[in-house]
């Protein structure tokens, strides 16, 4: 069983970078390697905008992977809130974000990705989270982790938090399914690890400090015992902009938020996951693509020669 991990694709139809033309790149080269699954871990869209929900929709149904059997996804705290479009948004975001029906939202995401919540063996009533799948003899099992907006625990509307709700089906899935499988894999959007800041102090450290207090998983102990009691093998999720593997509690973890946002020009990073009836390998491999930007730095290099 071989599936392909990507995340955090950001994809804005309405600038210059929207991330399209990346995005087919990736479903190409994960068609090409004739993958069986591909999960997407959520912020499929930067700013919860129907007509990019729409974008990807058509890619995907383009790559044929719109189908339970061959997707499964996560949604994303961009999914629902969008976020910030300059630095002065800093101030006016989070009264934007008082504004968002949460559940409308998810239940728009949900609209335009509802193919892949099919061929489910789980499919919670409350907005289809969680949901579990049976791949071959690996169990999908899938959480929504976006907290509600709250002015003074969740005020940019980017940290999470699994509800006790999903929690109690969690553990209804893993009592029902749990034993019957080889393998168990969890998605998530939001990271389990600790956030180092890039910055020093100055014209970033501001921002940096921000992100750092509202890119939080909260209650993450509650959910971290329930992965350890059931023996999950992997948690596959996004949110920090990094693709890096890890453990907690002797778990493995595996970020793909870095898929595209990874902090170079001309490179793509998605995740692959070999699983086979003993053991799951992991790797991270890096596609490279020509953009304008760094074609016309190249150019200007070769004329400097």
């Amino acid at each position: 069983m071989l599936i392909a991990h990507i995340s955090d694709l950001h994809i804005n139809s309405h600038i210059r970078d929207s991330k399209i033309k990346e995005t087919e790149l990736l479903l190409k080269k994960i068609i090409e390697l004739k993958v069986d699954h591909l999960v997407l871990t959520g912020d499929l869209s930067d700013l919860a905008n129907e007509e990019d929900f729409e974008i990807l929709r058509k890619l995907l149904l383009k790559y044929n992977l719109m189908s339970g059997e061959r997707l499964s996804i996560v949604i994303g705290n961009h999914d629902i809130f969008g976020g910030l479009k300059t630095a002065e948004d800093i101030f006016t975001f989070p009264d934007y974000c008082s504004g968002v029906n949460y559940e409308n939202k998810v239940t728009l995401f949900n609209s335009y990705f509802k193919e892949a919540f099919d061929h489910t063996i789980y499919k919670s009533e409350s907005n289809y989270y969680p949901f579990a799948k049976l791949l071959d003899t690996t169990l999908l099992v899938g959480v929504n982790s976006i907290a509600h907006y709250s002015k003074l625990k969740n005020p940019f509307a980017s940290n999470g938090k699994v509800s006790k709700e999903q929690l109690s089906e969690l553990t209804n899935i893993m009592n029902d399914f749990g034993s019957l499988v080889e393998k168990r894999v969890l998605l998530i959007h939001h990271h389990f690890n600790k956030i180092k800041s890039k910055f020093n102090l100055g014209a970033k450290s501001l921002w940096a400090v921000v992100e750092n207090q509202t890119m939080k998983l909260k209650n993450k102990k509650k959910l971290l015992n329930l992965i350890s009691k059931f023996n999950f093998d992997l948690v596959l999720h996004g949110h920090f902009h990094e693709n890096k593997n890890y453990k907690r509690k002797e778990i493995n973890f595996l970020n793909s938020g870095g898929t595209i946002k990874n902090g170079k020009a001309d490179s793509l990073l998605y995740n692959l996951i070999d699983i086979e009836s003993n053991q799951i390998n992991t790797n991270t491999e890096e596609i490279f693509f020509m953009t304008s930007v760094n074609q016309k730095k190249r150019s200007q290099s070769k004329l400097l020669v």
